[in-house]
């Protein structure tokens, strides 16, 4: 989200490298999804990629290139090969006609989703440190409302919590975003979770049905899903 400085999820200075998560479960089945350690090799980007990161540094072209790499095994299994991933003026990645397709990067481990068009009309994947988003910060990803849910939950699980908020926030304004171009910010998206079931439910500006996806606590990770059916577009 335009919003979102690194400071809000920032992770604690004392944080011990985590596992990669298996991002299984997020997304509905037909959904290709998968997770990998940020690597340090800008291996396998075509020149028009490279061009796109020449001039950031290292870290986040190491970002990029996983992204891209990643992206590319999913998109060899949906049937298409020896496609550049470029991006349009806001940096949202360029997917194949067809094809659908989300990336996310958070403290050294990167998430990308792919799916056929068709069904399913938009597509928002995110993860985040579990630990990331300290209370004093709370009330500016969440809305009254949700922080207030929030503070009544048990103590124990509310730091996690308050981490699936961030993230499922992002997954949804990645999923809206290819087609509204709204550039939400956290407030804009009023989000209920059923933890039970690891379900969240968002309402957001242009939509008038909610937006609906899943979240998954992993390893000291929270992963974030969304799908838009074909049904749910802008009104």
């Amino acid at each position: 989200m335009p919003v979102v400085s690194d400071a809000v999820s920032r992770p604690r200075s004392d944080a011990a490298p985590l596992p990669c998560p298996d991002p299984s479960g997020i997304l509905p089945p037909g959904v290709r999804v998968r997770a990998s350690r940020v690597g340090d090799s800008l291996e396998g980007l075509c020149e028009a990629e490279r061009a796109l990161v020449a001039r950031a540094v290292p870290k986040r072209r190491h970002e990029f290139a996983t992204g891209r790499r990643l992206a590319r095994e999913l998109l060899a299994e949906l049937g298409t090969t020896d496609f550049a991933l470029l991006a349009d003026a806001d940096r949202a990645p360029l997917w194949p006609a067809g094809i659908i397709g989300s990336i996310s990067h958070a403290h050294g481990l990167c998430v990308v989703a792919a799916a056929k068009r068709g069904e399913l009309a938009g597509l928002g994947v995110d993860v985040e440190d579990a630990r990331g988003l300290r209370p004093e910060l709370w009330s500016r990803v969440l809305r009254p409302e949700e922080e207030r849910w929030l503070r009544a939950q048990p103590g124990a699980r509310q730091l996690a919590l308050a981490a699936v908020f961030f993230s499922a926030k992002e997954a949804v304004y990645k999923a809206q975003f290819p087609l509204t171009r709204a550039r939400l910010g956290f407030q804009d998206v009023a989000l209920e979770l059923d933890v039970a079931r690891s379900l969240l439910r968002a309402r957001t500006p242009g939509f008038a049905r909610p937006l609906e996806g899943a979240y998954a606590l992993r390893s000291a990770w929270v992963l974030s899903g969304v799908a838009l059916g074909a049904g749910c577009v802008p009104a």
